[in-house]
């Protein structure tokens, strides 16, 4: 089967199923996330529900796999599979099991454990060796020498595995030919290298679920800052996860990597505030024209300033959309432009609507707007034979009347029409060679103010 992006969609039922069900992704807590939600699906109606962790032995997961369930027609055998496949990062395994040890907890020591078996799963190298040996050649080819020592010490108290990765291999390779005859195996891996022939049995016979968030999945990223904070025992402060995702452009890779430098800086029983994001992470996060009208239109004047000033840093990618913007040339003046056409079709909706004695709230669906209000806007004014709503091809974009409609609902039609009115004299002021930021920064403050 083909892979696909993780959804509860996604996830067939038991009985439609096949054998093996396998999350993906660059991120444990999204795998993890994902695949409690899978489970929860999968398990419905009465499944005998196994979870076994890195710590069971090879030889309980093949029986619970191969062998029938005697409580239930259906079990579902959830595992990891990340050191069967291995990973590309074999030397990032070794700083995060280095770190985990470290912190010396019962659960930091277990997540050592399980990081050094997928490491040297992933470099094919026995655990079973002297621990200095294993340590020295595993550092060696993970490019990580002076962490020998250190990985020395975690081998000399790794857990004896029974059976081994070799004997859950073959048992999950059996059983994904034999297909779902009353047992499937939902199991997780963490960035697994492309070209492993296990992984392309299962890609060929089973279902591959891909969880990971692309740009603007902010909501995903903040339930990642919460949980890997609560870990770490810092208090992080909901304006720093805001502040960080604006710097990080929303980017998860950016954002767990910057996020993994504040919870380092803060240490445990330490507090992450918005204020030591702006002095410990670069801001290099472009801004969108777009996402700075949603939030004058919420009367938000901290943060339209605070977006302002952002719009015009020099050298700052700007986008209009999925446009990017040329901005060398006259960008304060044309981004005024930009601002003082967007109040105007802000008057010009508002106005329309009270004239027409139409009601419409910022909380108005868009499709109620299609059906009730859209109308009114497509309406030809006499003599000249078209809507003042059109565009240059004559035809009314609803779904931008409607986001126009959406900031003017905050504003009354006076408010807006004297911000209106003053936008000549700031264009004249600002083609003078006025202060750019001060200047905008002025007009914007007045508008959100209602002078």
């Amino acid at each position: 089967m083909p892979k696909a992006a993780f959804s509860l969609d996604t996830v067939p039922s038991f009985d439609r199923a096949p054998s093996v069900v396998l999350i993906t992704g660059d991120d444990e807590f999204f795998i993890e996330e994902a695949e409690g939600h899978a489970a929860e699906k999968l398990g419905a109606d009465g499944a005998e529900v196994l979870k076994f962790d890195d710590e069971a032995p090879a030889e309980t997961i093949s029986d619970a796999l191969l062998n029938r369930s005697l409580f239930s027609p259906r079990r579902l055998v959830r595992f990891d599979i990340t050191r069967l496949l291995g990973t590309e990062a074999p030397g990032k395994l070794l700083v995060q099991a280095v770190e985990a040890w470290e912190k010396k907890t019962p659960a930091s020591k277990r997540e050592a454990f399980r990081r050094v078996r997928a490491l040297l799963s992933a470099l094919d190298i026995p655990a079973s060796g002297p621990a200095e040996e294993v340590a020295e050649s595993a550092a060696k080819r993970s490019r990580k020498k002076d962490l020998a020592p250190v990985l020395a010490e975690i081998v000399s108290e790794l857990p004896q595995e029974k059976g081994g990765p070799a004997v859950l291999t073959a048992a999950l390779r059996l059983f994904i030919d034999r297909g779902n005859d009353g047992t499937v195996a939902l199991v997780t891996a963490t960035a697994p290298p492309p070209g492993v022939d296990l992984l392309a049995e299962i890609e060929k016979k089973g279902l591959v679920l891909e969880a990971s968030v692309g740009k603007e999945s902010g909501a995903a990223l903040s339930r990642l800052a919460r949980a890997r904070a609560k870990e770490r025992e810092v208090s992080l402060d909901s304006d720093a996860i805001a502040r960080l995702l604006v710097a990080t452009d929303e980017a998860p890779g950016l954002f767990a990597s910057e996020l993994d430098k504040l919870l380092e800086w803060a240490g445990a029983g330490g507090r992450i505030r918005a204020s030591d994001v702006r002095e410990n992470v670069e801001d290099e996060a472009s801004e969108d024209v777009y996402a700075f009208f949603e939030i004058l239109g919420r009367r938000d004047a901290g943060e339209s300033l605070t977006r302002l000033e952002r719009m015009l840093t020099p050298g700052r990618s700007i986008y209009r959309g999925d446009q990017l913007i040329d901005t060398e040339e006259y960008w304060p003046v044309r981004f005024f432009g930009m601002l003082a056409d967007e109040v105007r079709k802000m008057l010009l909706v508002r106005s329309r609507f009270e004239e027409a004695g139409a009601h419409f709230d910022a909380s108005m669906s868009y499709p109620t707007f299609q059906a009730r209000l859209v109308p009114l806007l497509t309406e030809p004014i006499v003599p000249f034979g078209v809507s003042p709503f059109a565009n240059a091809a004559g035809q009314v974009s609803a779904y931008a009347w409607y986001k126009a409609a959406q900031r003017a609902a905050r504003y009354t039609t006076r408010e807006l029409a004297a911000a209106l009115a003053r936008a000549a004299d700031v264009d004249v002021r600002l083609k003078s060679s006025s202060p750019p930021l001060e200047t905008i920064s002025l007009y914007v403050g007045e508008l959100i103010a209602g002078n």
